[in-house]
């Protein structure tokens, strides 16, 4: 590889020094002259002389200035390229991490180091090969905010612009995604010839357009086979023994619900393994007239179950993300809202929401909130929550998508 003219910023935090000293020693053994610097260094115009092939930023420093010191080089033919680094603790990485960064931590070997400056310099020559090939980028970039909001209003269609809600009570949603487009999504529907209701709530791994594509077979397979396949004797096989007696009794809409999630499960993991992506899902069929619900929660986040009386309870998982292993087992559980209870489920987009200070919103504060709501509406459940998950993070940028849904029973 040839020698690189590479800058190394270091960030604001105490550690940042002794990190950025180890991986410039490491860049310095790989035959390469790195330039060290500070972010204020840099925004003062101390190297815009510099013409650097690589900038090494450290991940504390915050998405903006990544941003500010990228902007300084793009009056260049081939502007630089950007890799991330940091220390034993990936955590500043978070921040980045939407923004499809690279990034490069420890341990900053000779040998690891050079592998990743040698890829990160032929992107860099794909990029400028690129470049000299399309005649009109401008045109390219356009074409792609095209396909992204023609992703975005599509998309949009799978989610129902308003949910089924049975007499005597109230369902709200509420959806943010952090993209253009999501792997969050919600959804609700008739089951059982009418005589139930389903809603669920999904997450799939990763965000971005594989993501979101993603989202939209699992979301067309989880309602074609909920609403229209009944396959109690191929299931046979993979219950075991207890949920079979489970359901033989009268437990109307348990069948398609088990059915419906092992045999998503099964069409993912032989179709769908090689490209790495699994949903967690939280799937409840309801009986509006007693309250009963029964339930899976594939690796999902708990719901948190309001009781009118003041106490609260967490819906644990009953099995694995759907889509990881074939022979996952999923195990079917069951509650009862009475008058006045409300269940809020919601995706990971709203307890790992971070601040500036990367603190997360997290699961203690999120119950705290709605416990602290008593007789809300489903509604005004969803919107308040909302609004203090937001007042949370500032002006931070939200990492995740967020989807929450409030199903409540009124007295």
């Amino acid at each position: 590889m040839d020698e690189l003219t590479l800058l190394v910023v270091e960030g604001p935090e105490e550690n940042a020094a002794a990190e950025t000293h180890e991986l410039t020693r490491a860049l310095a053994e790989c035959g390469n002259r790195p330039v060290l610097s500070s972010g204020p260094e840099v925004l003062a115009g101390a190297h815009d002389a510099l013409e650097p092939d690589l900038l090494l930023l450290h991940a504390s420093l915050t998405a903006k200035e990544v941003a500010l010191f990228g902007q300084r080089w793009q009056h260049l033919r081939t502007p630089p390229g950007v890799l991330l680094f940091c220390g034993p603790d990936h955590i500043p990485l978070d921040a980045h991490l939407d923004h499809e960064m690279d990034f490069l931590v420890p341990p900053f070997t000779p040998t690891l180091v050079r592998n990743r400056l040698e890829r990160g310099h032929q992107r860099r020559r794909l990029a400028r090969t690129a470049a000299e090939l399309d005649p009109y980028p401008s045109l390219s970039l356009l074409q792609h905010d095209r396909d992204l909001k023609i992703g975005r209003q599509i998309q949009q269609g799978f989610l129902p612009p308003e949910l089924p809600c049975p007499d005597g009570w109230e369902v709200a949603t509420g959806f943010e995604p952090a993209r253009e487009v999501s792997g969050d999504f919600y959804d609700g529907f008739p089951m059982a010839g009418g005589r139930r209701e389903a809603f669920l709530v999904a997450d799939v791994c990763d965000k971005g357009i594989g993501a979101a594509l993603f989202m939209a077979l699992v979301r067309t397979l989880l309602r074609f086979s909920a609403q229209n396949l009944w396959a109690g004797g191929a299931l046979a096989p993979f219950l075991l023994p207890t949920q079979q007696v489970f359901l033989s009794s009268p437990s109307i809409g348990a069948l398609p619900l088990l059915s419906t999630v092992h045999g998503a499960n099964r069409y993912l993991t032989a179709n769908h393994l090689q490209q790495a992506y699994f949903v967690t899902l939280f799937f409840c069929v309801t009986d509006p007239d007693s309250g009963r619900l029964l339930y899976i929660n594939a690796g999902h986040n708990p719901p948190v179950l309001l009781r009118a009386s003041g106490g609260h309870r967490l819906l644990r998982t009953t099995g694995p993300a759907v889509g990881l292993w074939p022979d996952a087992v999923f195990t079917i559980a069951s509650v009862t809202l009475g008058p006045s209870d409300t269940l809020f489920l919601y995706t990971d987009g709203v307890t790992e929401a971070r601040n500036a200070e990367r603190e997360l919103f997290g699961l203690p504060r999120l119950v705290r909130l709605l416990s602290g709501m008593p007789g809300a509406g489903a509604g005004d459940m969803v919107g308040r929550t909302l609004a203090e998950v937001q007042a949370h993070t500032g002006r931070a940028p939200q990492s995740d998508d967020i989807t929450m849904l409030a199903l409540r029973r009124r007295r």
